[in-house]
């Protein structure tokens, strides 16, 4: 657990802000550290200044009483005096020692010797008589602050380094709970499983987005299995019944061929063949089907007028509906235009009205409508059929799913299925609906 919780994102996400935030806090205070100072230094300089300023102002007689005063004064202990001779001999005040090498410039220099305490400044100045006197600025408070920032420096970055880490745990907790239930239906997916799906949460994060879309690949994996444990059911009784009745009929001839009518036997091999064709094509709609699931996704497709191409597919359809005695009528309402794959397209709205055709009566009519819809465009063809009950419309989407209604014309039983997967292409949504009577299908965009 310990190992799994290091290696969570949140944890290692927040422990380096952390980290960071140490960084940044430690800089911070190191930057008004050192304009605190500079400004306090600055203020010491202005402080020894003045004090130099108004001792040269006084007769020399009156410096030792004048010095006197002021040490007296300094409750803080941070200024002190001294008065020497030219020649260094001491006459007054707390300095008893005129250091070596001192700047008489009467300017603030910080002055490192021993004796005299880290930070000290010392300003000195010759005087008019020739004597010699000296300021010392001891930076007691310069010295105090530096020490309350380090103190203050390593506590705050501790601080924040161990409520980072906290936050980093507790953070990175929530990550390993989640995955553990995501580990868990993984797994049962693995097993075979594909009603399971990963825990999505209301968040939206990144592994809730990864979620959905695993989600969104088991529906799929699932739903291609259901079609080929179906394909297996239906294959075996739509594929083999006819090969066994070709069978049976090549059979039949080859045993009568010596005394039979030629009449008759080229009868049996008309039915041959039509039954060879027959599952012709049933395997190259089958082919088709899988063509068209195996492209790109919205790859090739172009912006769609579809008014033209509904116009064209009711020109070329309109001779077969004739033929069966359907009427065939066509309305097109102003949409916009659609991305989507014309031949595609044109492919699934021919399958529509060979199956509305199929199962309308004689004297029926079939629409075939472009509708502008509240939730996206909507191209519809509708019978006045026997339609299909509901609790079978999902099952006449399956391939060699047929409905119990008697069809004008045998099929292939996979022209829905070749509609289904060009609306899976494209991102459509099939609909079948309720035209009272007959069958509304519907192929709605998104």
């Amino acid at each position: 657990m310990r190992a799994r919780l290091l290696r969570t994102t949140a944890f290692r996400l927040t422990l380096t802000y952390a980290v960071v935030l140490s960084l940044g806090a430690l800089l911070l205070n190191v930057l008004i550290y050192w304009q605190v100072e500079g400004y306090l230094s600055r203020q010491t300089d202005k402080i020894m200044l003045g004090e130099m300023r108004q001792l040269l102002y006084l007769p020399a007689e009156a410096l030792p009483e004048e010095i006197t005063r002021l040490e007296e004064g300094d409750l803080r202990g941070v200024i002190s005096y001294g008065l020497f001779e030219a020649n260094g001999r001491y006459l007054h005040g707390a300095l008893q020692h005129l250091p070596e090498d001192i700047p008489l410039d009467g300017q603030p220099h910080e002055w490192q010797e021993a004796g005299f305490a880290a930070g000290t400044k010392l300003i000195g100045r010759k005087l008019v008589n020739g004597q010699v006197l000296v300021i010392g600025y001891e930076a007691k408070t310069l010295a105090g602050l530096r020490a309350i920032l380090l103190r203050y420096l390593g506590w705050s970055a501790c601080l924040i380094l161990v409520v980072g880490l906290l936050v980093a745990i507790l953070l990175g907790f929530a990550p390993l709970r989640r995955m553990r239930h995501v580990q868990a239906a993984s797994r049962r997916i693995a097993e075979g499983d594909f009603t399971q799906r990963l825990p999505v949460t209301r968040r939206g994060d990144e592994l809730d987005m990864l979620s959905s879309l695993v989600n969104r690949m088991v529906v799929e994996v699932g739903r291609l299995l259901d079609e080929v444990k179906s394909l297996e059911d239906n294959a075996a009784h739509d594929l083999r019944t006819p090969l066994n009745k070709m069978r049976a009929q090549l059979h039949r001839t080859l045993m009568d061929w010596e005394h039979a009518p030629r009449e008759q036997l080229r009868v049996r091999l008309e039915k041959s063949l039509d039954a060879a064709d027959a599952l012709l094509s049933r395997f190259r709609a089958l082919q088709r089907i899988a063509e068209i699931d195996s492209q790109a996704r919205r790859a090739g497709m172009t912006t769609l007028a579809c008014g033209p191409l509904l116009e064209q597919v009711f020109e070329d359809y309109q001779p077969v509906a004739e033929e069966a005695g359907i009427e065939l009528r066509l309305a097109i309402e102003p949409v916009p235009p659609l991305l989507a794959d014309r031949e595609l397209l044109a492919e699934a709205l021919m399958n529509l009205l060979d199956n509305a055709v199929k199962f309308t009566p004689a004297g029926g009519c079939v629409w075939l409508k472009l509708v502008a819809g509240p939730q996206g465009t909507r191209i519809e063809v509708q019978d006045n059929g026997p339609g299909i009950p509901e609790d079978q419309r999902h099952t006449v989407l399956q391939r060699f799913a047929r409905g119990h209604h008697e069809a004008r014309g045998s099929g292939t039983g996979l022209g829905l299925a070749i509609v289904a997967a060009v609306t899976r292409t494209h991102g459509y949504q099939l609909l079948l609906e309720d035209a009272q009577p007959g069958l509304r299908a519907v192929l709605q965009t998104a």
